[in-house]
């Protein structure tokens, strides 16, 4: 399995044309970052960023795997589905201020 790398380093010095070029392919690889989490595959990454970067990056990741877990397990009107949602936002709004990279998983926002 190839390993995928994340650099916000170089991210911040990308023109912002290409940067938003960037952010489908960063979609695309979280997407499929998740779903191997969900299958209980082992994903070779790597994240390089300022500490504050990789925090919020992780944390993110983990909020949207917990939300759609909730939202399979309990359906969209329970409760801890609805907490998991408000983290879920949280952690993205901390994400894009820490990184200055919109996130792009947002088809459940």
């Amino acid at each position: 399995m190839k390993t995928i790398e994340i650099d916000f380093t170089k991210l911040r010095a990308l023109d912002e044309n290409i940067r938003k070029g960037f952010i489908g392919t960063f979609g695309v690889t979280l997407k499929d970052l998740l779903l191997k989490m969900f299958g209980g595959d082992r994903v070779p990454l790597i994240v390089r960023g300022t500490r504050k970067e990789i925090r919020a990056f992780a944390k993110a990741l983990v909020k949207e795997k917990d939300y759609y877990r909730f939202y399979k397990e309990y359906g969209l009107n329970d409760p801890r589905t609805y907490r998991s949602k408000w983290a879920l936002k949280a952690a993205i709004r901390e994400f894009e201020r820490n990184t200055g990279v919109k996130w792009p998983l947002q088809f459940r926002r």
